[in-house]
């Protein structure tokens, strides 16, 4: 399946945050301006590679830098032929969980730990409303302001967060879980050639008690199979090959849910001195 790197709408989202895009026959490859170095190109799980386009890109656009994240095995030893060495910082996630979206409601529940299927029916005590939104700016900064205090994470993130809900469109869904009529739990969930991704979640600490991410994201998975998504990608878990230990929290939550492990490749770069 075409990953959603390599659609249009993702894309549009990468000229929205200030990269270049070019396209040579179903590949899209992706161009970062850096004052006074160059530019870094890199292109991210394409179903087809062309080495001699990266080269004319290369000059065009005075590369230093080359990162290919292929989308599956088959593709490494053409990489490494052309000099690509394995990177130990992947940028998209390496491992990730999918679901399968063609099972009945009443099997995914069955797949699930059955702690996730008892917190489901906990949150839908707790007097917890679901709902979907297109208020991007009110989860754009719901989202920094849980990463900020949980995470401790102060890169700002508000405006990837809000160009790529406006890339994708009618192929975006906010779903918000509310308590006293305030947010306390919301996933971004993007849709693209019979996969809905879960690009971005967030939750605070009254959402947390309450459930709210089990709910929401159980009325994510229906609502992508809802729309005829036939897999629902979790979009990143732990990977033992390029270990994050923030990530291990998430990863148990999102394994909890059942489906399947998927593993990537990860990423290889190449640096060229830019002529």
């Amino acid at each position: 399946m075409l990953d959603l790197r390599q659609t249009p709408e993702y894309a549009k989202y990468m000229t929205y945050i200030g990269w270049v895009v070019e396209k040579k026959g179903n590949t899209y490859y992706y161009i970062k301006k850096i004052p006074l170095l160059g530019s870094v190109l890199k292109i991210q799980r394409p179903l087809n590679i062309s080495y001699q386009y990266i080269n004319v890109l290369a000059v065009k656009y005075r590369v230093f830098q080359v990162i290919i994240e292929p989308k599956n095995t088959n593709q490494i030893s053409r990489i490494t032929y052309y000099g690509y060495k394995q990177s130990k910082s992947p940028s998209l996630p390496s491992k990730t969980i999918h679901i399968d979206l063609t099972k009945s409601g009443k099997q995914m529940l069955k797949e699930m730990h059955y702690k996730t299927r008892y917190n489901i029916k906990l949150g839908k005590r707790s007097k917890v409303k679901v709902k979907s939104s297109k208020n991007i700016n009110l989860f754009a900064n719901f989202w920094q302001e849980c990463a900020r205090k949980q995470r401790h994470m102060f890169l700002p993130q508000t405006r990837e967060i809000k160009e790529i809900y406006n890339a994708f469109e009618k192929n975006a869904d906010l779903i918000f879980v509310l308590h006293s009529n305030e947010l306390v739990a919301g996933i971004l969930l993007l849709h693209s050639n019979n996969i809905s991704y879960y690009m971005y979640a967030a939750s605070n600490a009254d959402g947390k008690k309450l459930y709210a991410p089990t709910i929401c994201a159980w009325e994510a998975i229906k609502l992508a199979r809802k729309r005829g998504s036939k897999i629902f990608d979790f979009e990143g878990i732990y990977d033992e090959r390029f270990p994050l230990k923030s990530w291990k929290g998430f990863t148990r939550f999102k394994k909890s849910f059942g489906g399947h492990e998927v593993e990537y490749p990860g990423a290889f770069v190449k640096f060229r001195f830019p002529i």
